[in-house]
């Protein structure tokens, strides 16, 4: 399985950015999410609910939804506010003291917005949480956006695995990457801006 990324131009700045943990009822959100952030093939095939549901169902995997903005609806003193929308995703697991990224996406129009530095920093914190020392994830090697975004965060290449994902003319390899969380959260650096 890999971790993609979609990222690119879309919504505005300074959107307000809120994570939280998925559940079964969130199961259609993230098969949307899959779908609408990986249609471009990039993220190579598209996930079912049936499948994320399995991936979900496993004792060490859990999942992170990213919403747009804080609203519940109606509220009386600060008048209507609008529902949160989801934004993007994150599925991960863990295994003694490592985690892998499963898969990573922000919807089209929430790219460029900052919610991919917010599910990767989430994901770091949460693996480290559960004993993680090391966090795996496998991208694209045309993904430039993906590859970005990790390298941000500190993510190296550790292995290639050729012709992983198809493409409309020919394949795309998939790269190894990891992370050192026990380096990174000794260091106590902050997420990339």
């Amino acid at each position: 399985m890999s971790a993609e990324v979609g990222v690119g131009a879309g919504a505005a700045a300074g959107a307000e950015i809120a994570i939280r943990p998925v559940g079964a009822l969130d199961v259609p959100v993230l098969a949307a999410l899959h779908e609408a952030c990986f249609a471009d093939g990039l993220g190579g095939a598209v996930w079912s609910a049936a499948a994320i549901a399995r991936i979900l169902a496993l004792p060490t995997t859990y999942g992170l939804l990213a919403v747009s903005g804080t609203g519940t609806g109606s509220g009386a003193a600060q008048g209507p506010q609008p529902d949160p929308e989801p934004a993007g995703f994150a599925l991960a697991r863990g295994a003694v003291d490592e985690a892998e990224i499963l898969s990573l996406g922000v919807a089209p129009a929430a790219r460029r917005a900052g919610f991919g530095r917010a599910l990767v920093a989430a994901l770091m914190a949460r693996a480290a949480e559960q004993g993680a020392r090391r966090l795996f994830l496998e991208v694209a090697e045309d993904n430039r956006a993906a590859l970005g975004l990790y390298g941000a965060f500190g993510f190296s290449q550790v292995g290639r695995r050729p012709g992983y994902y198809a493409r409309a003319r020919g394949r795309a390899a998939a790269l190894v990457l990891v992370l050192d969380l026990a380096l990174d959260l000794a260091l106590d650096l902050p997420p990339p801006s």
